[in-house]
């Protein structure tokens, strides 16, 4: 996530990660592990958090790390009740339906999970398909061979050629 945007969380919420920069208590010193998309749904959850606290985040209370893991959001804190756990499950959920690089929603159809969960590629990623192009162009750009077309199985079937320069 882009300094700025982790700089906001930070001094909007700072009760919550008041050990950032201890690296004993928490990994937070490393930043929020995961790309601009899901800033809003992060800045939401804590939002939340400090709402159910009433702006009084408990001393035993705070933000551990915050992570994309298989294509999710991982939220994990010290101790909690049950309600602000339910919120970070919701959050979790919510973020399978949400392009982790742009913040675009998908609204799933009956019966559709999501269509943005990536689970084909070496890594798994949550992802808009227009970021998913991206994706691919800039990690197959290198290996590509001169004059092809086409550098994955997913651009073939989806008539989407490589542009040079993306």
């Amino acid at each position: 996530m882009k300094k700025e945007l982790a700089d906001k969380i930070f001094n909007d919420f700072p009760d919550m990660f008041k050990y950032r920069d201890n690296l004993q208590a928490s990994l937070m010193a490393f930043g929020f592990e995961c790309s601009d998309g899901w800033f809003k749904l992060i800045y939401d959850l804590c939002n939340n958090i400090n709402t159910f606290y009433e702006g009084k985040i408990p001393e035993h209370f705070y933000i551990q790390q915050v992570k994309e893991k298989f294509g999710g959001l991982r939220f994990y804190i010290s101790s909690a009740p049950e309600e602000v756990h339910d919120m970070i499950h919701k959050a979790e959920e919510r973020s399978y339906f949400i392009c982790e690089h742009c913040g675009k929603e998908h609204q799933p159809d009956d019966g559709e999970y999501t269509s943005f969960y990536r689970d084909d590629l070496p890594w798994i990623l949550t992802l808009c398909d227009e970021c998913l192009d991206k994706h691919i162009k800039k990690r197959y750009a290198k290996i590509r061979k001169a004059k092809e077309d086409y550098i994955s199985d997913w651009q073939k079937e989806h008539k989407a050629p490589f542009v040079k320069g993306v």
